[in-house]
C-alpha cells in the first residue's frame, strides 16, 4: 500500500512530479537568462563596432567626393581640413576652406555635409546661399550677392555665348582702391580659348588662381540663352579647375581625375561630373586635356598689379570677389 503511493507521487500530476518540472524549468530560464546576459553584450558590441567603423569609412568616402567636387568647381576655394562628427545613422562632415589672395591666404567658409549609413549626402555641398542687398540699395546696372559666411563679395561670370543687357567693369574701379589692397578678380572672356591660348592672354606676372571651363550642354546653353542668366561662382553648375601652382590639387589633369573619379566612384555629386563628362568629351568619350576649353579665369593680386588687366579686348566682363585691405607680410 505505501509502496502505491510513493508510486502515485510520480504519476504525471502528482506533488513529486510538478515539483521536478517546476525545478527543470527553473534551470532553464536560468541558463537561458545567463546566456542572454552575457551573449547580448557581445552582440551589441559587434553591431556597435561594425557600426561605428561604417559610418567612418562612409564618411571618409564622402570627404573625397568632396574633395573631388571641389577640384571641378569652387573657384578660388580649397580645402584645408576636414573632420567628422557621427551620429546614430552617419554623421556630418566638417571642411574648412580658404581663398588665395596675391601672397596670402583668406579665410573662407566652413562647409557642412551630412551622410546616412549608405555614404548618400543628406544636404548639399556649398549650399549655403548668399545675401542680396534690399532692393533701394540695389545698383541699377548691376547686382551683387554676398557670401552668408563672411559677407564678402561673390564673383560673378558672363558666358561669351550669351549676351547679356550690361556687363559689370570692375577692373576700371580698381584705381579708386589702395595699391597694396589685395583683390580677388573674375574675368569672363569675349569667347572660349584653349588653354595655352589663355595662358599667353593675360599680362606678364598675372597667373590665374583658377580656369573657368566651358562645360555646358547645349540644352542648358539654350536655358541660359533664354533666362541671360549670369553664372554665380557659388552656383552649382560653374566647373573649372584650379591653377598648377596648387598641384596636387590643381591644373587640367587633376580636373580630369576627379570627374572620373565622380563618375565612378561617387553618390553625391554624379550628376555634376555626367554634365561635365558630356559636355567636354570628344567622340571617342574620353575626356582629354584637348578637349577642354576656357571661356574665364580668376586672378587675385593688389589692386596694383590687376590694373595691368584695363583695356584688354579679350575681357567682356569683369567682377569683384574678395577685397581685402591689409598690409602683405614679406616672403
Amino acid at each position: 500500500m505505501e509502496q502505491n503511493q510513493e508510486q502515485d507521487q510520480f504519476i504525471l500530476g502528482g506533488k513529486k512530479a510538478q515539483q521536478l518540472i517546476r525545478k527543470a524549468r527553473l534551470r532553464s530560464t536560468l541558463k537561458t537568462i545567463g546566456i542572454i546576459m552575457v551573449v547580448t553584450p557581445v552582440i551589441l558590441a559587434v553591431i556597435w563596432y561594425g557600426l561605428y567603423h561604417l559610418r567612418l569609412s562612409q564618411g571618409d568616402k564622402v570627404q573625397s567626393e568632396i574633395l573631388w567636387k571641389n577640384e571641378i568647381s569652387a573657384p578660388n576655394v580649397h580645402i584645408s581640413n576636414q573632420s567628422l562628427k557621427l551620429d546614430s545613422f552617419g554623421g556630418e562632415t566638417y571642411n574648412q576652406t580658404y581663398k588665395w589672395l596675391g601672397n596670402q591666404p583668406y579665410i573662407w567658409e566652413t562647409v557642412e555635409e551630412s551622410y546616412n549609413l549608405w555614404g548618400r549626402s543628406t544636404g548639399r555641398y556649398g549650399a549655403s546661399g548668399a545675401i542680396s542687398p534690399p532692393e533701394k540699395l540695389r545698383s541699377s546696372s548691376s547686382y551683387h550677392r554676398y557670401n552668408s559666411a563672411t559677407g564678402d563679395r561673390q564673383m560673378v561670370f558672363y558666358h561669351p555665348e550669351i549676351q547679356y543687357d550690361s556687363y559689370e567693369d570692375s577692373i576700371s574701379l580698381l584705381k579708386q582702391l589702395g595699391d597694396n589692397t589685395l583683390v580677388e578678380l573674375a574675368l569672363s572672356f569675349d569667347h572660349a580659348y584653349t588653354l595655352e591660348e589663355t595662358q599667353k592672354l593675360l599680362p606678364a606676372g598675372l597667373q590665374p588662381v583658377w580656369f573657368w571651363a566651358d562645360a555646358y550642354t547645349p540644352s542648358y546653353k539654350k536655358y541660359l540663352k533664354e533666362t541671360h542668366q549670369t553664372i554665380a561662382a557659388d552656383s552649382m553648375i560653374i566647373y573649372g579647375f584650379h591653377g598648377e601652382q596648387f598641384a596636387p590639387y590643381g591644373g587640367v589633369n587633376s580636373f580630369i581625375n576627379s570627374v572620373e573619379q565622380l563618375r565612378k566612384q561617387g553618390k553625391n555629386f554624379t550628376w555634376e561630373a555626367d554634365q561635365v563628362h558630356e559636355s567636354l568629351a570628344g567622340d571617342n568619350d574620353i575626356l582629354e586635356p584637348d578637349d577642354i576649353t576656357i571661356i574665364g579665369v580668376v586672378v587675385t593680386g593688389t589692386a596694383k598689379q590687376l590694373e595691368a588687366l584695363q583695356n584688354q579686348a579679350y575681357i567682356k566682363g569683369s567682377t569683384f570677389g574678395v577685397v581685402f585691405n591689409a598690409i602683405a607680410l614679406p616672403n
